[in-house]
């Protein structure tokens, strides 16, 4: 059994880094959490208070664009149309990838960071929906999900669920009360999306004893959500809300006066069933033990749960404090962007290599639009592209092996079975970028020294005598990272 150092790192966090102690107890994961809640995170890259502040400038470009449109007046190269609202979404988006990756590779919050993780796949969204989503994605996680992820689960629901980003991804805007004002002027009526998921994905899980009928009648109370681009503040817009009083799961909810609060009613009353913390608990459990979690952990979760009112630093405490956590190391998938991440901090990558790619260096890259505010983001190449590309060393390997950053295939999230990942596809994909990492930094690495410092005693007494033999430098560490230990947790 290896020692819990070495499982605390690659089970529970993103691998060993050089010069950074391990996490010796289930005291110092928790405090990777506690520090974790309480720090500003790298991204989006102007900060929180500076991406909204550019809300307007963002939507300035819209409008210029929507103008230049039918004024037949849009920017060209030779035949191609530009639309310089895509160019700097895109560049804007692909700081905040980078910046994301960074974050993980150089946060000493491992089991923070894979927390968070976890809940921005469990409250999936997809940037590539476009318009807004781009510059709204960074920001769900940032003011989101991060700073409430040990909290009571009831706070980061909302948090996460009423964020413009989720709105936005899940249609709810577009969601109006067929007998509400606004519903019998425009003929508008009702979207079930944010409901549905709300019930089988965020809160109670699938096949859980809900029924159709629960999800309208949620999707009936939920009405009235809404924000105002560019402010992208969430709000209750009364007059789309349908009125009148509805059950779901056996409580009612609404009331002829449609307020906000009964939407807040609602997520409470999901968060508090038995069925929530149960799919949670071993949602987590799947996420960080096993396919098939030890069903003892995921009881002590659910007790946690319950003893403390859904406040989630102690539900990761007693998945943490269970012996049954720590047993059988690599019977999961390191996922694409934690299998880069981990490789990134093994070799010590520094930060100036992980940003994004050099279109942005290349001759004839210029403004798209006079904006003082954006001149970070306006620039295009001399071919009409967004300047800013992905780095092939971080986000362009990860999008690569098939797990772009805020970009969930679905609602569902990512798979997490290791059937999923762990394929000859993508094990070929790995081991070509490994050489390719290796080749501009692991000259100063021995494979053996690197073996030891990342796997320590889980490494393979094979993949030690592989290693050793390696005919090369670079094909010892490209082994090393390659090797079946690397690519578990």
């Amino acid at each position: 059994m290896t020692t819990f150092a070495t499982t605390a790192s690659i089970r529970f966090g993103y691998g060993r880094r050089p010069g950074e102690a391990p996490p010796e107890s289930v005291d110092a994961l928790i405090r990777q959490v506690e520090r974790g809640v309480g720090e500003t995170c790298l991204f989006p890259f102007e900060g929180i208070a500076g991406r909204r502040a550019r809300f307007p400038a963002y939507r300035e470009v819209q409008q210029a664009y929507n103008k230049a449109r039918d004024a037949n007046t849009l920017v060209t190269v030779g035949e191609q149309i530009v639309n310089p609202y895509n160019i700097v979404m895109a560049n804007a988006f692909r700081r905040d990838q980078h910046l994301k990756v960074r974050q993980a590779v150089f946060s000493p919050n491992g089991f923070f960071e894979r927390l968070a993780a976890f809940w921005c796949d469990h409250f999936a969204i997809d940037a590539r929906k476009g318009g807004a989503m781009r510059i709204l994605a960074g920001l769900h996680e940032a003011e989101a999900i991060r700073p409430n992820l040990a909290g009571p689960f009831s706070g980061l629901l909302k948090a996460a669920v009423l964020h413009p980003a989720m709105l936005t991804y899940l249609d709810q805007t577009r969601s109006v009360g067929p007998n509400s004002p606004i519903g019998l002027k425009s003929g508008r009526g009702l979207n079930e999306n944010l409901a549905r998921e709300l019930i089988e994905l965020h809160t109670m899980g699938a096949g859980s004893g809900y029924s159709q009928k629960d999800v309208r009648s949620a999707a009936y109370v939920l009405t009235g959500l809404w924000f105002r681009a560019p402010a992208y503040e969430t709000a209750f817009r009364a007059r789309s809300a349908e009125p009148g009083i509805y059950r779901v799961l056996g409580k009612t909810y609404g009331g002829r006066a449609r307020q906000i609060e009964q939407v807040y009613d609602l997520l409470d009353g999901l968060a508090e069933r038995e069925e929530t913390r149960r799919h949670i608990c071993r949602k987590l459990a799947v996420h960080f033990i096993a396919d098939d979690p030890p069903q003892p952990v995921v009881n002590a979760m659910v007790k946690a749960w319950m003893r403390n009112d859904g406040r989630l630093v102690h539900v990761y405490r007693a998945m943490l404090e269970h012996p049954l956590s720590f047993e059988q190391l690599g019977r999961k998938a390191r996922q694409p962007f934690d299998f880069v991440v981990a490789a990134l901090r093994a070799l010590n990558v520094p930060a100036e290599a992980l940003g994004p790619g050099e279109g942005a260096k290349k001759a004839g890259v210029r403004p798209i639009v006079d904006s003082a505010a954006l001149s970070d983001v306006a620039m295009m190449t001399a071919d009409g592209k967004p300047a800013l590309g992905a780095n092939p060393l971080s986000v362009g390997i990860i999008d690569r092996l098939g797990q772009p950053i805020w970009s969930a295939p679905s609602p569902a999230g990512w798979e997490e079975k290791l059937s999923a990942w762990i394929t000859a596809s993508q094990l070929t994909e790995r081991i070509a970028w490994a050489r390719r990492l290796v080749a501009h930094f692991g000259e100063a690495h021995d494979p053996r020294i690197l073996l030891e410092a990342t796997m320590a005693d889980a490494a393979r007494a094979d993949t030690i005598e592989t290693v050793s033999r390696a005919p090369s430098r670079a094909v010892g560490l490209a082994m090393v990272l390659a090797s079946p230990e690397f690519n578990r947790r």
